[in-house]
């Protein structure tokens, strides 16, 4: 049995759909406000800090004291059940899969949790590792995937990802993971490529 570890925003659902990009804007307030900063110092001091520590909540914790929990609900405070609807077509594929599945994401577990109640898979795609459990270190970097080997007790090449995010999936294939990148034109060596998630069912796990 493999272990199917899936992406939520931009993955799940089309790219540019749903909260995502909201969320995004949402984290540039909170910087602006947080930090004292206009919106070009914004995005500077992100990216500085997505390269260094992997997100912009690690270097506002190292640097600036920022409590995780209070970051990650003001942040994902966005309408997601007004972006998102029940996707019948989405459900179906999912349980068609006959292998153990996890939703593998950098969003906060409340976030995540009402995108796929939106979707209506929760009943599907219940079991959840999100950042908290990733100790706030984020996909791509090595430390979650290798603490949810830990956790699920499996090896790397019995695992899935399915992910959006080309960093994300470059992680997984270098640690030995089956890589399958959604909205992605051409596969690549190591990597599988799906124009969309309803295009999962064509992957042999």
């Amino acid at each position: 049995m493999k272990l199917i570890l899936f992406d939520v925003d931009d993955t799940l659902y089309p790219k540019g759909a749903g909260p995502f990009n909201l969320v995004t804007g949402k984290i540039d307030e909170y910087v602006m406000s947080w930090c004292n900063l206009d919106l070009e110092e914004t995005r500077a001091l992100r990216k500085r800090y997505i390269d260094t520590y992997g997100s912009t909540l690690g270097g506002l914790m190292r640097h600036h004291g920022v409590d995780p929990d209070d970051y990650l609900q003001k942040v994902h405070d966005v309408p997601v059940e007004e972006l998102l609807h029940k996707d019948e077509r989405l459900k179906k594929i999912i349980s068609g899969i006959r292998h153990d599945m996890v939703v593998f994401s950098n969003g906060s577990v409340d976030y995540v949790r009402r995108v796929l109640r939106s979707l209506d898979v929760i009943d599907l795609l219940g079991e959840l590792f999100t950042i908290e459990f990733m100790d706030y270190i984020p996909k791509p970097r090595v430390y979650p995937y290798r603490k949810l080997l830990e956790l699920y007790g499996v090896r790397p090449q019995d695992c899935v990802l399915v992910d959006d995010r080309l960093p994300n999936i470059l992680t997984a294939r270098d640690m030995g993971m089956k890589a399958v990148l959604v909205g992605a034109d051409a596969s690549m060596p190591g990597v599988d490529a799906i124009p969309d998630i309803y295009s999962v069912a064509e992957i042999a796990f």
